[in-house]
């Protein structure tokens, strides 16, 4: 799919309004500065322009935006910035406002006249928020963690078409307090209000498609209709790999264990296929002694010890009491 890099109906109007070489030299106007954007000189924009709050301070250049005030997600209505908060400084990084409304055309009126805009999370092409104070799984629309939404707290927030995290030696998406900070409570670091950090080691949740609820699958004869969570525990692979190898060496003992029991068998009929037309059948068999010590001793204990192993194995791994619970507490993915 092809990728417009520029407006057609202002880039024509551009172009029919650009002097020629001629024209510029006749008016002094040297190449750098022709308005057509071509090496980054001045271009012609849509005329769209921000509607500013009476307490914010905005730095803009092309449709390019800093603006530094309190928390506003849309207007100047909205936010914890038109409740008065005193705690809810920001500072909103934006490219592009408007942009992908009316399927890229921009806001309405621009034809005519200049536009007027607020602050839009959805139709603003690229995004880097700073705030203080916010709601901002609410304010971007997104799906709550196993944790609930953020709500009321510092935030930063990054948005664009793609967005890229490039570490040479690296990337680490750390949460929790920081170790050892000086200064603080005896409970160490705190949060931007000042309270306290309850959670040892605050979730992190990868959420691809923004949805965190459940779906309906089938589930074969016996579960025609199964829910299933979307959001659901990461699997740390040592562990998995470890819980593997063991259930392994557990099927193989039960694998041992039914082998011997079939040998027994096969000995216990021999014997049987020998004995029975010299002894009557009310009468005593030695060999059933023999027999029976023999499936006590190679099958009968070897199966309860495979048993019980199994049980450690499933505690062990597959419940959230175990030591090497597969299953990570704090980092969740769908």
């Amino acid at each position: 799919m092809s990728t417009k890099i520029y407006n057609n109906e202002k880039t024509a109007k551009a172009e029919e309004n650009t002097p020629t070489s001629a024209q510029r030299q006749q008016a002094g106007i040297t190449p750098q500065y022709a308005e057509n954007g071509i090496f980054h000189t001045p271009q012609p924009q849509q005329n769209i322009a921000f509607k500013q709050c009476p307490n914010e301070y905005v730095i803009t250049n092309e449709g390019a935006y800093i603006v530094l005030g309190t928390d506003r997600p849309d207007s100047c209505a909205s936010g914890y910035g038109a409740k008065g908060s005193n705690r809810a400084n920001s500072i909103d990084l934006v490219v592009g406002r408007m942009s992908n409304s009316r399927g890229g055309k921009g806001p309405p009126g621009t034809e005519e006249g200049t536009a007027v805009v607020d602050n839009s999370m959805f139709a603003d092409a690229a995004r880097i928020l700073i705030s203080q104070l916010t709601d901002v799984d609410k304010n971007f629309g997104l799906a709550a963690g196993f944790t609930g939404p953020s709500k009321a707290r510092a935030s930063i927030a990054a948005k664009a078409d793609t967005i890229r995290l490039i570490g040479r030696e690296g990337v680490n998406i750390v949460t929790g307090e920081a170790q050892g900070p000086e200064g603080y409570a005896l409970t160490g670091e705190t949060n931007s209000m000042g309270g306290r950090i309850v959670t040892r080691a605050p979730q992190i949740n990868l959420i691809a498609g923004n949805h965190t609820g459940t779906y309906i699958t089938f589930g074969g004869i016996y579960h025609p209709l199964e829910k299933i969570q979307n959001l659901q525990p990461a699997v740390r692979g040592d562990l998995a790999r470890d819980a593997l190898l063991e259930y392994a060496e557990v099927t193989e003992s039960l694998i041992s264990c039914i082998t011997a029991h079939a040998l027994c068998n096969m000995y216990h009929n021999f014997i049987l296929a020998f004995l029975v037309p010299f002894y009557n059948w009310g009468g005593s068999f030695p060999n059933f002694g023999w027999y029976a010590a023999m499936m006590s001793n190679w099958t009968l204990q070897a199966l309860y010890q495979t048993r019980v192993n199994l049980n450690f194995v499933n505690f062990n791994y597959c419940n959230s009491g175990g030591y090497k619970y597969i299953c990570s507490r704090n980092v969740h993915l769908t």
